[in-house]
């Protein structure tokens, strides 16, 4: 079975990955509807110390519209999700890979055609800024 995650590892820190990335998510015309900055949120809620999670919600609103127009149905899974995280001084990037959510939720065959073509973009990004 495939992963619902496609992850690398990024050599910048998680500040530097996120500029870098939301660069990277523009060039192929995606844009960064929010970013969650978990480990803050914990600080001030709970006072505790972890390490850095930010959350980006990105979405490219060609791909979104076309699949609206297939299924409103589709609205429950945007936008898409990206984390990127440090974990023992490594920063990791993670996608949520809309084809498996597509899948899973809304098997529908114009709906996978976009799922792949969008998930090929964002794999190309996240894998630009492993890169660097």
């Amino acid at each position: 079975m495939e992963s619902p995650t496609y992850d690398r590892i990024s050599r910048q820190g998680v500040e530097e990955t996120v500029t870098r990335l939301g660069a990277e998510l523009k060039r192929r015309g995606f844009g960064v509807l929010s970013t969650i900055r978990i480990h803050d949120i914990l600080l001030e809620k709970t006072e505790t110390v972890v390490e850095p999670i930010v959350l980006l919600d990105v979405c490219s609103p060609r791909h979104a519209l076309a699949a609206l127009g297939v299924s409103r149905d589709v609205a429950i899974l945007l936008p898409c999700k990206l984390e990127v995280s440090s974990e023992e001084g490594r920063t990791r990037i993670t996608l949520q890979r809309p084809t498996r959510l597509i899948g899973a939720f809304l098997p529908e065959p114009k709906l996978e055609r976009m799922g792949s073509e969008i998930e090929q973009s964002l794999k190309e990004a996240v894998d630009a800024c492993a890169e660097a």
